[in-house]
């Protein structure tokens, strides 16, 4: 599938799925679903790139400090009260997604970052 006519598609099946109710199985589904297809795409009708990013332990730590640092704030926020002066990463994120437009993109942008990964 040629890139802008993919990336269309992506596009609106992003708009597709985020008009679903959400949290319902059915969104559920096409959002797993879709990421799962994107994932094969990216393995199967792209050759893979070779050589790209290290996998030594060294090359993978600041990711690992990225996400134990997300993690902790996550539980921190969790287990203090009130809510507004301690907000978690999904009520941060709440108030951002608000917008069918901008769950779109986003959900487009994580269908590419998943067609990204099955190229690795």
């Amino acid at each position: 599938m040629p890139a802008p006519v993919g990336v269309l598609a992506a596009l609106a099946y992003a708009w597709w799925a985020t008009g679903l109710r959400p949290f319902s199985a059915g969104a559920t589904a096409a959002i797993v679903g879709a990421g799962a297809v994107a994932a094969l795409l990216g393995r199967f009708a792209a050759p893979p790139r070779r050589g790209i990013a290290s996998t030594t332990p060294a090359a993978a730590a600041p990711w690992v400090l990225a996400v134990a640092a997300l993690a902790a704030w996550q539980l921190a926020a969790l287990v203090q009260e009130p809510r507004d002066d301690h907000p978690t990463l999904s009520s941060l994120t709440n108030a951002t997604l608000d917008a069918r437009p901008v769950r779109a993109m986003a959900l487009a942008a994580w269908l590419a970052g998943a067609a990204w990964l099955g190229r690795r």
